[in-house]
């Protein structure tokens, strides 16, 4: 099938019921002289482009598997498209952002093309630049032009939802009707966008699982870590242009992975100074939000990470900075009252995931912008960790919860088709309220709840602060 774009034709392939177009540019190559610089339009080509390989991801750590290297480079903004059929473009649209910590990932590797082949729903996805090329600031230090380099990440998804808004009619979806969603990383970007002007128009509706706008964080802190990987690279601080032409594979191998190294930063053009819930009160529209997160979330990184013990602080202070203070006092709390194995992976749950995600719910609900608020509990073999609730909401699960993963991808697919969550099989989902704070726990027997009140928590929106 070739479809015609206002860049120019592109040539999908069909997979079963779907069309599929892999590896459509959307803005031009960051490279050379454009690296660490807003995306650029994509011109034009002649001919027809074949989509039917992924595009290169951006560069992200490998761990010394070389091969993989060459499925990396600086030009990788591309997104993907899957359709069921192109004949009338009345189809809600799912704009995928990919996890990772903002340091990893790829638009290849979205799950929920259950949408796509069960709900007519048209599903995009994409690459946007990682790490020190996506998320490092470099304002302060290389002037005005780069004032926003701290973003490009953020960007690169505006740059792809504006070539989405435009061309996605051609390809079946409604331009009027687009949902963007992300599990961890990917919810940060995509809850993130509510508060950048430039996206505005763009979206429609938002779904951020795991993820809201806590890693937003202001310029001082952004430089901090932009110094240390001069200082990582033996660059001298005065000498901060060399990173214009230093290979970017040296830049990635020096950069920190930890979880919230990178981020977007409040730089004042991409997203304004104001507070958060300052910006959310100048929305120009209603933007439906289905917001949650996992019981469990922190128990597997604790199980992956060694030194992520309350002892160590040194591992809290990479983790939280200036922060992990309220870290360690909100533990010493909740050991109080239950198990001290069971305070601290409550305590990181918290302070990585849930606080951020109930304060975008009430903010948001403050303002009157309808937000549903979910918890996911169901345990299995693993807990309700970090990502546990994405084959549910795929529906790709085992057998033995098949009805929990139906109620849960239909109240999503739902949630993308109208705005309002709603399943059979769920009970009555009413939109949070800061009076009636209404929680979804998602279980084999789902319930409401009422969703604690945060009025005494201190923990900042601003999870890493240097």
């Amino acid at each position: 099938m070739i479809i015609t774009t206002n860049t120019g034709q592109v040539r999908g392939v069909q997979e079963g019921n779907l069309y599929i177009f892999r590896g459509i540019p959307y803005a031009e190559a960051p490279v050379g002289e454009r690296r660490f610089l807003p995306p650029y339009p994509k011109q034009p080509w002649d001919g027809i482009l074949e989509a039917s390989r992924f595009g290169l991801k951006s560069y992200q750590p490998v761990h010394g598997q070389n091969n993989l290297l060459k499925e990396q480079s600086e030009d990788c903004l591309s997104l993907n498209i899957w359709t069921s059929g192109v004949e009338q473009a009345n189809r809600p649209v799912l704009v995928n952002i990919h996890g990772g910590g903002f340091v990893a990932g790829t638009g290849a590797e979205f799950a929920g093309l259950t949408f796509a082949k069960q709900d007519n729903i048209v599903c995009v996805s994409l690459n946007y630049r990682l790490g020190a090329l996506g998320f490092l600031h470099l304002g302060d230090l290389l002037g005005d032009a780069y004032q926003t380099s701290g973003n490009n990440g953020i960007l690169d998804i505006v740059a792809a939802l504006k070539w989405v808004k435009e061309n996605i009619s051609c390809f079946g979806g409604d331009p009027n009707r687009i949902t963007v969603s992300g599990v961890s990383a990917g919810a940060k970007c995509a809850s993130t966008l509510l508060t950048v002007p430039a996206a505005q128009g763009l979206f429609h509706q938002v779904i951020a699982r795991s993820g809201a706008t806590q890693s937003i964080r202001d310029t001082r802190t952004a430089t901090l870590i932009t110094l240390r990987l001069l200082d990582k690279l033996g660059i001298p601080h005065k000498e901060a242009h060399r990173l214009l032409t230093i290979p970017a594979q040296t830049i990635i191998e020096a950069q920190d992975n930890s979880l919230h190294t990178f981020g977007p930063v409040r730089d004042g053009l991409t997203i304004p100074m104001e507070p958060i819930t300052a910006v959310l009160g100048k929305l120009k529209r209603k933007i439906p939000l289905l917001l949650g997160t996992n019981k469990d979330e922190a128990a597997s990184f604790i199980t992956n990470s060694p030194g992520l013990k309350v002892q160590n602080e040194d591992v809290l202070n990479t983790l939280f900075g200036s922060n992990s203070g309220l870290v360690l006092n909100a533990y010493r709390k909740a050991a109080l009252l239950k198990p001290a194995e069971e305070a601290w992976k409550d305590t990181l749950t918290d302070c990585f995931y849930r606080i951020a995600a109930v304060r975008l719910a009430e903010m948001a609900a403050e303002h009157g912008q309808p937000v549903w608020l979910y918890r996911f509990e169901y345990a299995g073999k693993q807990g309700a960790v970090h990502g546990a609730e994405s084959p549910f909401v795929n529906d790709s699960n085992p057998t033995e919860v098949k009805e929990l993963a139906t109620r849960m991808h239909a109240a999503w697919a739902a949630f993308i088709r109208s705005g309002e969550p709603t399943a059979e099989g769920l009970p009555e989902w009413p939109a949070f309220t800061l009076s009636e704070r209404s929680t979804m726990v998602l279980n084999q027997e789902c319930r409401l709840e009422r969703e604690a009140d945060l009025s005494e928590n201190d923990f900042p929106m601003q999870v890493i602060q240097l």
